[in-house]
């Protein structure tokens, strides 16, 4: 049983690398090791001086430090392992050929639970590890807690996710799982950010409550900072951390595993698609048939939702920390048009590069009988409806603070979305859609052009919010920028 737990581990640890080193699978052997080694000095050179920093004052500031890195570890160390195995269960791959093997499946169950841990700390690892070398390099050891404490926070992480993703699974049925236990990730992935950005926001007066409360009551204290004072070394808390981690997925393990097994064979009999017993209705409108069928491809890919959700949660603190640092900018009008704008652009962009360029079917689309403008034209006005709708509720929130703000906002929006799709349609990349958030690897310069017109959008919105003419400066060098951008001849 342990032999086949320990290659079962080692099976799910390959390919989560694989996934991870994509891109550099069809490099060779020696240029992979390389660039693994050159990344990893790279890293603990630029940590050398932040450990230093950080030694000059650990009477309390390292205290600071890791208390922010465990608000932001833990929750996507919940996240990361919830959304993987939702995505498990949807895709089958080799889990079908597991469950019918001899392994027992709280064996496969448990082995990809552990995957599935270290997976969801391995992006913190990467930054802290270095950190913590080199700490101890300059005399302070108890840095090295980072490792245990980072591995306890996997375990924990990786128990409550897959006990989220499974309740979802049996309360909504495996194709609303998918959807709500992809964006509920997200959203729980990026709550750090709004949590910290909420507890500024609050009164002075009810900080100062919620404050008192917890140093009245030394338990709840204690409990709250276990994995702080954990990573920082105590050995108390490191051991009970660790204990706690230990306890909660041996549980898992133990109540979970039938439940994997269940929700898998019931993932297996789930229909392909949510509202497929509905009748299709055929019509001659090309157009209407091609929005149609992207908007189903995307509706049907849920993760990719959430990683674009994720990537405009992680925009809004930017406005939050404009609003409140006073100045020109301490305006709702002012500090989350601009924002508005950048998620526009951001999210139009992406949905234009799936429908473009993550077309799973090129072949059959290409022989259809349409020439190549009507087939894109038509993909490009798919793309606007799901920004619309997506922008209507923050701009009306907007509008109820300063209706000239959301006026402007709407408009560079537009045109922030407007100009993220051309920039797709004219420089158009092949490749898988689950590829979304990697097509920046494909054209560095592509990349730089994005985010190029997504700053001229949010700054001529900025202007334009407060009231300046310079707001022409920034369009019009977002006008120059797509002017050459464009290919020198768009065939039909």
């Amino acid at each position: 049983m342990l032999v086949a737990f320990a290659r079962l581990v080692a099976l799910d640890l390959t390919l989560s690398w694989r996934s991870l080193a994509g891109p550099l699978q069809d490099k060779p052997s020696h240029v992979r090791w390389a660039l693994g080694v050159g990344l990893a000095l790279a890293l603990h050179l630029v940590a050398w001086p932040v450990g230093l920093y950080l030694g000059a004052r650990e009477s309390g500031f390292d205290t600071v430090v890791v208390r922010a890195g465990v608000m932001f570890v833990l929750p996507w160390a919940v996240a990361s392992p919830m959304s993987a195995l939702t995505r498990v269960l949807a895709q089958r791959g080799d889990l079908d050929l597991l469950l019918a093997s001899p392994v027992s499946p709280r064996a496969t169950f448990t082995a990809r639970l552990l995957a599935l841990g270290l997976e969801g700390v391995s992006p913190a690892a990467m930054l802290l590890a270095p950190l913590a070398n080199v700490c101890a390099l300059q005399g302070r050891p108890h840095w090295l807690a980072l490792y245990p404490a980072l591995l306890a926070a996997g375990l924990i992480g990786a128990s409550f996710g897959a006990g989220l993703a499974l309740a979802l699974a049996f309360a909504l049925g495996p194709r609303r799982a998918r959807v709500v236990s992809q964006l509920m990730a997200a959203a729980i992935g990026g709550s750090a950010a709004l949590a910290a950005q909420a507890a500024a926001f609050l009164p002075e007066g009810v900080r100062d409550r919620v404050f008192s409360f917890l140093q009245a009551a030394p338990n709840a204290l204690a409990l709250l900072t276990l994995p702080e004072r954990a990573a920082l070394g105590e050995p108390a808390a490191l051991a009970q951390w660790a204990f706690a981690a230990l306890v909660a997925f041996a549980l898992a393990g133990l109540m979970l595993s039938g439940a994997f097994a269940r929700a898998a064979l019931l993932a297996a009999g789930a229909p392909a698609a949510a509202g497929s017993d509905r009748t299709t209705r055929f019509t001659a409108d090309l157009g209407a048939a091609l929005r149609r069928k992207e908007r189903r491809l995307l509706w049907r890919d849920p993760w990719l939702l959430s990683q674009m959700g994720l990537q405009a949660l992680y925009t809004l603190p930017i406005a939050f920390i404009l609003w409140r640092n006073g100045g020109v900018t301490a305006q709702p009008g002012v500090a989350f048009a601009p924002t508005l704008v950048v998620i526009a652009g951001q999210l139009s962009a992406s949905l234009a590069w799936i429908a473009l360029c993550g077309e799973e079917a090129p072949d059959f689309v290409a022989t259809a009988p349409a020439t190549r403008r009507q087939v894109e034209r038509a993909k490009i006005a798919a793309v606007a409806l799901p920004v619309a709708l997506l922008m209507a509720a923050p701009l009306a929130a907007l509008a109820w603070a300063s209706l000239y703000a959301a006026t402007v906002a709407g408009l560079c929006a537009a045109g922030a979305g407007a100009s993220g799709a051309l920039l797709m349609l004219w420089r158009q990349a092949p490749a898988r859609r689950g590829l979304v958030l990697r097509r920046h690897s494909q054209s560095k310069l592509v990349a730089l052009v994005e985010h190029w017109l997504s700053l001229c959008w949010a700054g001529a919105t900025g202007m334009a919010a407060l009231g300046h003419v310079a707001a022409i400066a920034p369009l019009g060098l977002a006008a120059l920028t797509l002017w050459l951008a464009r290919p020198a001849r768009v065939s039909a």
